[in-house]
Order: structure tokens, then sequence, then C-alpha cells
């Protein structure tokens, strides 16, 4: 017996002992889901999530104790709430995941059908299936498995599954948040990609901008008649790339967070994801300028993805911005979107008890740190409720022949709803 099963009383055990016999012969239930979930195309561009949200629906039809409903801003994106409220008043936990996925890249490199759910010895392919398919499958499945334990539950679970997170979450999950603001919860746990080794408290925030140079065109055959666009945008990229090298003071018990996991996320992420982490990041992401080669354009443009990490702002970015461009000649600025970095502090209960199951489940200790993306759990963070994203590794992640492992798959579920029956249960006296 864990320290971790210690602390709960001796009737609460026998029914979590239950549950996790109840978890461990859902496997093949847990695969079928993932792959009925891969048969569906919701790209975002469009972002039809209908089918998606169909299929989520039919595996929690006719499940007592669970309801459902649909909320849509801006049809075919569909958004699904499920709802399992337990026999005894306590907190609400919040499941949320998207059902959009990002569009399917060099089709002809696919080894099989990008749609078709292909289930092969050990994994699952598909687009979207790691970001995040198996993370909805995870989370459909374990609130039916709940179900089956509702007497037991102190308080409510909801599953949230929203459309558009690819592209902003404005008519997902900014859109429910506004539209029904108690479904926040006390704390909300995420399915989205990562790793089973490493639970994620935080992210970065960012500022996309666009810079804009101008200039005078004239034929490319006479140069010393126009200015060149171009050229004039150049001096602004070399100034933006410096904020890279800007001090960031890193809050200290986020810092000894992502530390401490470094070597564990470094293996899995690459080397130097710990200075990501904790530096502001700058990346030209596209530039566009001139009309044709024997021209001289008068126009150019830039657009930027700057990330900064929890101890920096949105404000302290834009300043740093306002210094290093406002002074460099036929240059103008304006930001595009932005998010201010966002955390959940490790001590706070979702992580401790998430971080406890995950050990017991991998038979190992995880990695707890912050994500260099950003997700939905930014805006549940902005609302003080803690969040903690905890999913699959992404094999092939928004690449040909995306696939997950079904060990990940199977680990995730585990966590999640044995996290969940913890949460929804009465805290040790």
């Amino acid at each position: 017996m864990s320290l971790h099963q210690e602390s709960r009383p001796r009737g609460r055990l026998i029914m979590r002992d239950r549950l996790k016999a109840q978890l461990a012969g859902s496997r093949d239930e847990l695969i079928a889901l993932c792959s009925a979930l891969g048969r569906n195309d919701s790209q975002n561009p469009p972002g039809d999530t209908s089918g998606m949200a169909g299929t989520c629906r039919a595996a929690l039809a006719g499940v007592a104790g669970i309801r459902v409903e649909t909320l849509v801003n801006n049809a075919p994106k569909v958004n699904l709430v499920a709802t399992l409220t337990g026999a005894h008043p306590g907190p609400r936990l919040v499941l949320n995941g998207h059902l959009d996925t990002g569009p399917v890249a060099d089709l002809d490199r696919w080894t099989v059908p990008p749609f078709g759910g292909v289930v092969e010895t050990d994994r699952i392919y598909g687009r979207g299936i790691a970001d995040m398919k198996a993370g909805l499958a995870a989370d459909v499945l374990a609130m039916r498995t709940l179900a089956q334990f509702r007497d037991d539950l102190h308080g409510e679970l909801v599953l949230m599954l929203v459309a558009d997170e690819g592209t902003g979450g404005r008519d997902g999950t900014q859109f429910v948040l506004s539209s029904r603001p108690e479904l926040a919860g006390d704390a909300m746990l995420s399915g989205d990609v990562g790793s089973p080794r490493v639970a994620r408290i935080g992210e970065k925030g960012f500022v996309w901008i666009e810079i804009e140079a101008t200039g005078k065109s004239a034929a490319g055959a006479h140069p010393h008649l126009g200015a060149n666009a171009i050229l004039h945008l150049v001096p602004a990229l070399q100034a933006i790339q410096s904020l890279s090298e800007a001090p960031v003071s890193i809050p200290d018990t986020m810092r000894r967070a992502i530390e401490k996991a470094a070597p564990l996320s470094e293996r899995l992420n690459g080397a130097g994801e710990t200075h990501t982490l904790t530096h502001n990041t700058v990346n030209i992401g596209l530039i566009q300028g001139g009309i044709r080669i024997n021209s001289v354009p008068s126009r150019a443009s830039a657009r930027v993805d700057i990330r900064m990490p929890p101890g920096s702002s949105v404000e302290a970015v834009t300043t740093q911005i306002a210094e290093l461009l406002d002074s460099i000649p036929h240059i103008a600025w304006r930001v595009i979107d932005l998010a201010e970095p966002n955390w959940t502090m490790p001590e706070e209960r979702i992580v401790s008890l998430l971080a406890g199951n995950a050990a017991e489940v991998l038979g190992q200790d995880i990695g707890v740190s912050i994500r260099p993306g950003f997700s939905d759990s930014r805006f549940f963070r902005l609302q003080q409720v803690p969040a903690v994203v905890y999913g699959v590794t992404p094999q092939n992640g928004n690449a040909p022949d995306e696939h997950v492992l079904i060990a990940d798959l199977e680990a995730v579920y585990r966590v999640h709803a044995l996290t969940a029956f913890d949460f929804l249960s009465p805290p040790a006296r």
C-alpha cells in the first residue's frame, strides 16, 4: 500500500480497488472508442466538429446519471457538455478536451488513411489521434466508468468537449465558459497531447505581431528611383530577435519545478526544452513582400510569434517591442493575438493527486513542468481555476502516419479516472 493510498478511509480504498479492476478490464472498449473517433474528420479549418461530437454523444448515450447537452455558437463548430452528478455535495471537476484537429499534411506520404482509425498491434493511427482524440477517448470512457460509482462521488464531474481550440477557442472553450460560467469548475484536467511521464501545470504566454515596412516602388532596372521595403524590414527583424535575450524573473516555485523535471522532459521533448521554457522565444514565421522580381517592393511585412514564460507579461513584452521598433524608420507594427503566461501552483490538490496516481499507474514518479505551447487550459487558469494537462505522447505528431501507443492511451485513461475519483472524494481529515 502506497503512502498515497494510506490517507484514504478503508471503505474508499475498497471502492477504489473496484474502480481499478474496472479500468483494467476496459482495454478493448478504450481502443474501439479511440479508433471510432479516429474515423471522424474534424480538421480545423473548417472546424466541423459535429461528427466528433456525435461519436462522443453515442458513447455516453443511455448511461444512467449522465446528462448530455450541445452548445453551439457558430455551426458546425459543435461543443458537447456532459455532466455526472455525484450522490453527495462536493466540488466540480472539469475534464476539458478539443474535438478539432489540425489539417492533414503531406497526404501522399501517409501509409494508412488519415481518417481510418487504423489499429495495428500496439498503436492506433490517424490525423489528430494524438492531438487529441486519444485524450477524448480516455475522458469519455472515464466518465462512463465513473458513472458506475456515482453513489461514492462527492460533487460533479463535467466533460467539456469543445470546438475551435486550434484557432483560438472563441467558438469553443471561450464560448462555453462565457455562456455557462459555472462550468469553469473548481479544477480542470485535460488530456491534451504531452506525455504520461510529465504533467504540465502551466504554459508560456504569447504575443503575435505583424511588422509592416513601407518603401517606394520602381522598376528593378532603376532601383535608385525607389526605396526597397524589404530592406527597411530587415533591421526591424534583427531588432525583434533580441527579445530572446531579455532577462525574465520566473517565480521560484515554477523555476524549481521546471528544473526538477528537466532531465526527464528533455529526454522526451529534446535537448534545450528547459531553456525554451525559461526564456522568451522569437519565431519569424511569415515574410511577405514584393510583386515580382523586377520591381522594387513598396511594401513588406512579417508575422512574428513571441512566447514568454511565467514572470513576464503581455504588457512587459509589448513595451519591449515598442522600445525596439518605434524608432526604426518606415516601420509600423500591430498585435494580432496575445495571451498571458499562466500556471497552477504545484501544491494544488489536483496536481498532487494526478502526480500520485501517475506514479501508481506507471510505477515511477513523473515530472511536473509547463508547456512551451498554449492550450485551452489557459482559459481556466485565468479564472483562478487550477488546471493540469496530462496526455499521450505524440508519435509523428502533426505529420504523416501520426499515431499513439495504446500503452500511453491506457495510462492516461487510468490516471484521469483515478484522479477524478480521488478529487470527488472527501479529503482525508
